[in-house]
């Protein structure tokens, strides 16, 4: 015999009684689904750029400013930081 509030299919014995999910499988329905490997733009997977130091940059446009083709500190400071890029 069948107990109170449940029902059994014809024949099969079994209960059609369903349950609430639990609140952990509630919550879980709510969330967007994880994918295993985020994506990321192109622009993280090219070359790093290389960094200078600013005593390495100090130093070429200190450099620069003794020579004849030196301007002002601004502009050498950007000549300096140019050079240096372009070595790399």
């Amino acid at each position: 015999m069948a107990t109170k509030g449940t029902k059994t299919e014809a024949g099969t014995g079994t209960s059609t009684t369903r349950r609430a999910p639990s609140k952990k499988a509630r919550t879980q329905d709510n969330r967007p689904a994880r994918t295993k490997n985020p994506s990321t733009g192109k622009a993280t997977k090219s070359a790093p750029v290389p960094r200078f130091t600013h005593e390495m940059i100090a130093q070429r446009a200190y450099y620069i400013s003794h020579s004849a083709e030196g301007g002002t500190d601004e502009d050498n400071w950007h000549r300096a930081e140019a050079e240096l890029r372009q070595e790399a």
